[in-house]
């Protein structure tokens, strides 16, 4: 499942409930994995969403609301977090590839 929260110039509030009910309908809809599409800040030079999708989801994951999560610039085997990550198969090699700094997989 791929879900956008930051291409309609959202507010971090109005960002953070769609993370919420896209986690959610990740899991009602039985998808193991969300691509949080949150951008990194390269248009604004800020990267507020993300920032602050990142600070929900380690209390999230905190509260086994969500299994884990990693960012798309830390899929690289030399990445501590990656090698730490135990999800590795559910993401996409092409994703893998990319490196894509602007989105987040979410292990639902």
């Amino acid at each position: 499942m791929i879900r956008d929260i930051h291409s309609n110039k959202e507010t971090v509030e109005v960002a953070l409930y769609d993370l919420e009910q896209s986690i959610k309908l990740c899991k009602k809809s039985h998808d193991k994995l969300l691509m949080l599409i949150v951008g990194y800040g390269s248009s604004s030079g800020h990267h507020r969403i993300k920032t602050a999708v990142l600070t929900k989801l380690l209390e999230y994951k905190e509260k086994n609301f969500i299994k884990d999560y990693i960012e798309g610039n830390k899929l690289d085997i030399f990445d501590a977090d990656y090698q730490r990550f135990k999800f590795k198969n559910l993401i996409p090699e092409e994703e893998k590839r990319r490196k894509n700094p602007g989105i987040i997989y979410i292990i639902c």
